[in-house]
């Protein structure tokens, strides 16, 4: 061995000292995975298997236990991602379509369920300050769960999966204020001076942020987006949403705040939909650690010893929140509209851990209250499922035409183009058609999205795959859908998820060859258009004008010829 020549490089030792932090990301993950996969093959949203995935790994119970303390930190990436994503599809144009009867009805409905959570939980024997903590958990249903179960369901677009959603908006922006509100540490005869203090401070953090964010951060995003990089594109998402959570932190005021005034100020901007494109496989990775940490933090044996505080829980979640809610909804909307939005609202997740949290950082409950009220979180997810299955069953008996709420063509449909991928197919296609449907255009590049925003098109700027961007698309009111890109997965996977939405918009996509053909059609593509096929249609419509053959002739003679080779395959 050569003297003094080491062969092993300091960073790889620095690895190995620290290697237990790949173990312990590896096996949550790994055993994420498996609690999942099992959930959802049971029906259940997989945010329990992860759940149950934390409570495998934690020091409560038997076999390998991770370092909770790097999880956790882990963890924090997670909250500012989730709450950044939360931020973005914060749609403030949105709440105001929705109208104020939604934002007044929510808000109401977010007090209520608090004041009997703190009436109730002090006649049972427990302190004021828990049973404000398992209110204010219980009253903020998750958009997250939400989401994806009217997403499993095909009910994203039904008319209660629109007021659930608007109504989950609203339960958003409050589960961010209450987050900042518990977290005071004031006590006793302070506290109500301390609220009063944070509430101040989380004013003055939200307008100076958005005064300044909105001036330089679109400006710098397009930039970004200009130059073509992904990578540089991510990474510029990363630090807005880190940095802003960090700027909040010192503040005195919470990481999650920070997440979602930098998710705000990006919301309205045309690259909304891109930027959560981008980060919701990031966001999801880091989603998962969040879960599991907080399964690490459930005692299985404070919940015997807790019973009735996981008990009250339940209730305010499941019994009284959704009791409220329904009777709220009911003023405004159908009955049966209003049944199945409140069924649809009764998980709580992702705010329900974060007010715990912030409630056991601030000292005010103990580990055993914070155990609580995850567990009731939990069974409120386990719930969910069944109760919106238990809802529609119901209305199926007794109102069958109503309860299903099935997807007819609606009434307005067959004015709205959308056409993916402004290259040179797409512009063709969009010059063709816009004059005379109004036209959409969706493109990932930013300088063919600005070339279509300056000759006059509406504009969607993301990828072709994100969901963020596919919602943002409104297929539910499209007539037809043109893919004019030359990616064919991208075009698989978004004429699946668009059959999936609207079963009645008309689906038009380019197709290399007849194999890719095949498969867009199985994908739900009701017309793959194959360049190269089409092209020797032209060449031989020209060749037989050449001849001497009429136009209207040689047009009907390739016409007969396209009709006998399509149907030959």
């Amino acid at each position: 061995m050569i003297p003094g020549f080491d062969p092993v490089p300091a960073t790889i030792r620095a690895l190995e000292g620290d290697s237990s932090l790949l173990v312990d990301i590896s096996i949550a993950l790994a055993v994420a995975l498996a609690g999942g996969w099992l959930a959802t093959r049971l029906g259940f949203s997989s945010i329990i298997g992860y759940i149950a995935a934390g409570l495998v790994i934690s020091p409560f119970t038997p076999g390998y236990s991770g370092d909770l303390d790097r999880l956790r930190r882990l963890a924090d990436v997670g909250v500012v991602l989730l709450l950044f994503a939360v931020g973005v599809q914060f749609s403030v144009s949105d709440l105001l379509r929705a109208g104020w009867k939604v934002a007044a009805a929510a808000s109401a409905q977010v007090g209520a369920v608090i004041g009997v959570a703190v009436g109730v939980g002090v006649v049972a024997g427990f302190s004021a300050e828990t049973s404000l903590y398992v209110g204010a958990a219980a009253s903020i249903s998750s958009s997250v769960v939400i989401v994806k179960l009217l997403e499993r369901d095909g009910d994203l677009a039904s008319a209660h999966g629109r007021t659930a959603v608007a109504w989950a908006i609203v339960q958003d922006l409050w589960g961010i204020l209450l987050i900042v509100m518990l977290s005071s540490q004031g006590e006793g005869e302070t506290l109500a001076l301390d609220l009063l203090i944070a509430a101040a401070a989380t004013v003055a953090f939200v307008v100076g942020a958005l005064a300044f964010g909105v001036r330089v951060v679109p400006f710098l995003m397009a930039r970004v987006a200009e130059e073509r990089s992904r990578e540089l594109f991510v990474i510029a998402i990363a630090a807005l949403a880190i940095g802003t959570a960090l700027v909040s932190d010192w503040a005195g005021l919470s990481i999650a705040l920070g997440a979602f005034v930098a998710g705000l100020v990006v919301s309205e901007s045309d690259l909304s939909h891109r930027v959560l494109g981008e980060l919701l496989p990031t966001r999801d990775v880091f989603a998962v650690l969040f879960f599991v940490a907080a399964g690490t933090l459930i005692d299985p044996a404070v919940l015997i010893d807790e019973w009735a505080l996981v008990l009250l829980g339940v209730v305010m979640i499941v019994g009284v929140k959704t009791a409220i809610s329904g009777a709220l909804l009911a003023l405004y909307t159908r009955p049966h509209t209003a049944v199945l939005a409140a069924a649809a609202l009764v998980p709580v997740a992702e705010y329900a851990f974060l007010i715990a949290a912030a409630g056991l950082d601030a000292g005010r409950i103990s580990e055993d209250a914070f155990s609580a009220i995850i567990a009731a979180a939990a069974i409120s997810i386990v719930v969910s499922t069944l109760a919106i299955a238990g809802v529609r069953y119901a209305l199926l008996r007794s109102r069958g035409e109503h309860a299903a709420e099935p997807h007819p063509r609606p009434a307005y449909l067959g004015h709205n183009a959308v056409v993916c991928g402004y290259g040179e197919v797409g512009q063709i296609v969009a010059a063709v058609v816009a004059p005379r449907f109004s036209t959409v255009i969706v493109e990932d590049d930013a300088r063919a999205a600005r070339t279509a925003r300056e000759r006059g098109f509406t504009v969607i700027e993301g990828s072709l795959a994100s969901p963020a961007t596919i919602d943002r698309m409104e297929l539910e009111n499209a007539r037809l859908l043109v893919i004019a890109v030359d990616d064919a997965f991208a075009a698989r996977l978004l004429a699946e998820r668009a059959h999936a939405r609207n079963p009645h918009v008309d689906i038009v996509c380019r197709a290399a060859n007849t194999d890719e053909a095949r498969k867009l059609m199985q994908a739900g593509v009701d017309r793959p258009v194959i360049a190269e096929r089409e092209a020797a249609f032209e060449l031989a419509r020209h060749s037989l004008e050449r001849f001497g053959i009429a136009s209207q002739q040689s047009l009907r003679i390739v016409q007969m010829a396209r009709a006998r080779i399509t149907e030959g395959g």
